[in-house]
């Protein structure tokens, strides 16, 4: 999964592993049933580093791992995770990472289009930055992650546009959203910037 561990803009990525058969094990063959989760930290520039080792106890133990979900736990502005096992209880990765960094999160809720939005493309302008995400449903294997839109701002702190294109083809811009907080975005209540047809 790809999220953005300390809001600076630039999505991260979170890989949990585990292989299929606890047999492998005594095969010695290479591989361990067991297996470390990986983080890699989005450098900006399309290169990642591999930040897995000063990540915390919780990254580096081994597991084999199936479902993974991310989500704003505590409505903090901070991703965490949840991480399913194989034999083994589930994982809670908190994110404790504080800094200076701004977020914004967006909740939409549809009403010509589906309920919750699913599928509106959300583009959001903050200083020289564009960002662009989509509201998904699903993750992981047999997972489900937080369906609120996080980008994370870097330092910026300030909105300059919010533009959401639904499902039905309506395409709203949003103003005066504040930073650092979370927003609830009703399909209809922004003010209409174009329409599209709907794909079929």
């Amino acid at each position: 999964m790809f999220l953005d561990v300390d809001n600076d803009g630039w999505p991260d990525l979170l890989l949990v592993n585990g292989h299929v058969y606890p047999e492998v094990d005594s095969q010695h063959l290479g591989s361990n049933f067991r297996e470390p989760k990986i983080l890699y930290h989005n450098n900006g520039n399309g290169t990642f580093t591999d930040i897995s080792a000063s990540a915390g106890p919780a990254i580096s133990a081994a597991s084999s791992s199936r479902g993974l979900a991310i989500g704003d736990l505590w409505n903090d502005g901070r991703i965490s995770a949840v991480i399913s096992n194989m034999n083994a209880p589930p994982m809670l990765l908190v994110n404790d990472l504080r800094n200076g960094n701004h977020w914004i999160a967006l909740r939409t809720v549809g009403t010509k289009s589906n309920r919750d939005g699913i599928g509106a493309k959300i583009t959001v302008k903050a200083g020289a930055r564009t960002f662009v995400d989509e509201v998904r449903s699903g993750s992981s294997y047999d997972s489900n992650s937080d369906m609120r839109v996080h980008f994370g701002l870097g330092v910026a702190a300030k909105i300059d546009s919010v533009q959401v294109r639904w499902p039905s083809g309506l395409v709203e811009n949003f103003q005066n959203l504040a930073v650092d907080s979370i927003h609830t975005l009703r399909e209809g209540s922004g003010t209409p910037a174009s329409s599209a047809p709907r794909k079929p």
